[in-house]
């Protein structure tokens, strides 16, 4: 028994290559095809008590973004030894099982992947990790075995932003609303407060960078195809968001830069960390933020992502120059 789910992975792996040139649809080319997977997958909708007419969606291998598909593949992972609650996704199998198929770099870069995604995340939520972790996985598989991707099609009239870019929002948006050079100073050491100031800071720059409108809120497709998050799709990418927005919805009475900074921030801002820290070499060519050698301890984003950005803070004398 305990072979058998050593080897569903590698197994599924080989059959996805062996039918790549029939391949019709991605479901059907999907990576957990073994019989010990179908096996495990039927246990757990019974364990769970999810409606088992949606094995027949399962047994195509989609699996939606809905939180019984969640707890179904935190389920399976636990069972099959790829999933831990504690110690996360098990990327050192993926090295073992699919070798010579993946290498050391490709382990590598799954292992961040996943811990990007998981930052973001719930850390009490073991079935939302265990899923996004699997379709990291599975999304990066499939590109290496070039069966494409589930994602759907973006915005085509938006273009994702540099970070540079929107940094120069922000800084025309300071003026726009009058910052006063106060604020600045606590943004240079990581503080971003909540007042009527900054709201409408933030408010600004993100209507100009295209990510949000009074009318329609966050503009999630636009926000997905700049965030391009791995082993996420537009689907769940919403639903991650939407989930998140619903619960910091604001009243109808409540005015536009307090909406936009009490529900939209407080929702994006872990993306939007994620992928400053990602581009944090073109963030530092920004006028904004000091050489890297004159660092301060605290950044512009949050205390919680000081350790993580040690050579990320603001230059304040270069701003208020600006400014």
């Amino acid at each position: 028994m305990e072979r058998d789910r050593r080897s569903f992975v590698a197994a599924a792996a080989l059959l996805s290559v062996c039918t790549l040139a029939s391949v019709v649809h991605v479901v059907e080319a999907n990576i957990f095809s073994g019989k010990t997977f179908l096996k495990t997958q039927q246990d757990c909708v019974q364990f769970l008590g999810i409606n088992p007419l949606r094995l027949s969606q399962y047994k195509k291998y989609v699996y939606p973004p809905d939180r019984d598909t969640m707890c179904l593949i935190r389920c399976i992972g636990i069972s099959l030894d790829f999933w831990d609650d504690t110690q996360g996704f098990n990327v050192s199998m993926v090295e073992q099982e699919f070798s010579p198929l993946v290498d050391a770099s490709f382990k590598q870069q799954l292992a961040d992947s996943i811990t990007s995604k998981l930052e973001l995340l719930d850390p009490l939520d073991n079935c939302s990790r265990a899923f996004y972790a699997f379709r990291t996985f599975r999304a990066q598989l499939r590109q290496l075995l070039s069966l494409g991707t589930s994602t759907l099609s973006p915005n085509a009239n938006f273009e994702p932003l540099t970070a540079v870019q929107i940094l120069n929002n922000i800084v025309d948006c300071a003026r726009e609303v009058n910052l006063p050079k106060v604020f600045l100073t606590s943004l240079s050491k990581g503080i971003i407060a909540d007042c009527p100031e900054v709201r409408c800071l933030i408010r600004c720059a993100a209507i100009r960078s295209r990510f949000y409108t009074d009318q329609d809120g966050a503009l999630l497709q636009n926000l997905h195809r700049h965030f391009d998050p791995p082993g996420e799709d537009l689907a769940s990418f919403t639903l991650r968001q939407n989930l998140c927005l619903q619960r910091n919805q604001q009243s109808t009475s409540c005015d536009p830069c307090t909406r936009a900074y009490r529900q939209f921030f407080v929702c994006l801002r872990p993306d939007f960390e994620q992928f400053f820290i990602k581009n944090i070499n073109n963030v530092m060519q920004h006028p904004i933020f000091e050489n890297e050698q004159a660092v301060e301890a605290n950044s512009v984003l949050s205390p919680s992502a000081n350790n993580r950005l040690d050579a990320f803070s603001l230059n304040k004398d270069a701003l208020l120059s600006s400014y």
